[in-house]
């Protein structure tokens, strides 16, 4: 279960890095809880802004069978949006794994694992949430809040209970047809299968047409030439 174990830090560099610490301390499925971060992640090393009045935590799990690193990242973004939706939040999943509204980033996934002797200990799933935290303004372009949508303050307590539950829901139904999980991911995501976009190649801008997506690449046919998209950076609006 998710959650039975929980740790509430007040002011810590990040949930994902404390976990990575001391996961030997923690039983499957704890969660540590900051209140604020001075050194949030994101994906390839980015900063994430966490002040109080966000959700920032993260999930250990010590799996006794492998399961791909994407898997967990997918059945936490599901679960994310599935919760929102249930608000009347009509967000969706920007590939890979960053939750969005009208545009503007909500939510970062970030999925480490621990490795000893080349075998796989510990995974560490951590989420950055904004909810009822103020945007400061030269992010307002590019990220908003709960809050902010909603015109209201959210429960975070209600959040992290309803998050967990869920993908723990989906972890147990589907966790032998990940399958079934992939679908789930492309039915939220953005952009999708067919799609035609525009990315940045070589500091040139070209458009071309969504063929396929895995887990971490997005393969586009620009011109008759299928190149393989492998940041959300390279995306364009």
């Amino acid at each position: 279960m998710i959650g039975e174990e929980i740790e509430v830090l007040y002011e810590i560099d990040s949930t994902n890095e404390f976990l990575k610490r001391n996961y030997k301390s923690f039983h499957d499925g704890a969660i540590v809880v900051a209140i604020k971060q001075t050194a949030g992640k994101g994906r390839m090393g980015r900063s994430w802004y966490s002040p109080e009045g966000g959700l920032w935590y993260s999930v250990l799990f010590k799996p006794k069978i492998h399961i791909n690193l994407h898997v967990y990242t997918k059945i936490f973004s599901i679960a994310i949006v599935e919760v929102l939706r249930k608000l009347k939040i009509k967000a969706y999943i920007k590939w890979p794994n960053d939750i969005y509204y009208n545009g503007k980033k909500l939510c970062g996934i970030l999925s480490e694992a621990v490795s000893v002797n080349d075998r796989v200990v510990a995974i560490i799933v951590g989420i950055g949430l904004n909810v009822n935290n103020d945007i400061p303004e030269e992010l307002k372009n590019v990220a908003v809040s709960i809050k902010d949508i909603l015109r209201k303050k959210v429960k975070i307590t209600y959040l992290l209970d309803s998050i967990n539950k869920h993908a723990w829901n989906i972890l147990v139904n589907y966790r032998n047809e990940t399958e079934n999980i992939t679908k789930l991911w492309k039915k939220y995501l953005v952009p999708r299968e067919g799609d035609v976009l525009k990315v940045k190649v070589d500091d040139e801008i070209v458009e071309g047409k969504v063929l396929k997506i895995s887990d971490d690449i997005l393969y586009v046919d620009v011109g008759g030439k299928v190149i393989g998209v492998q940041s959300i950076h390279q995306l364009v609006e």
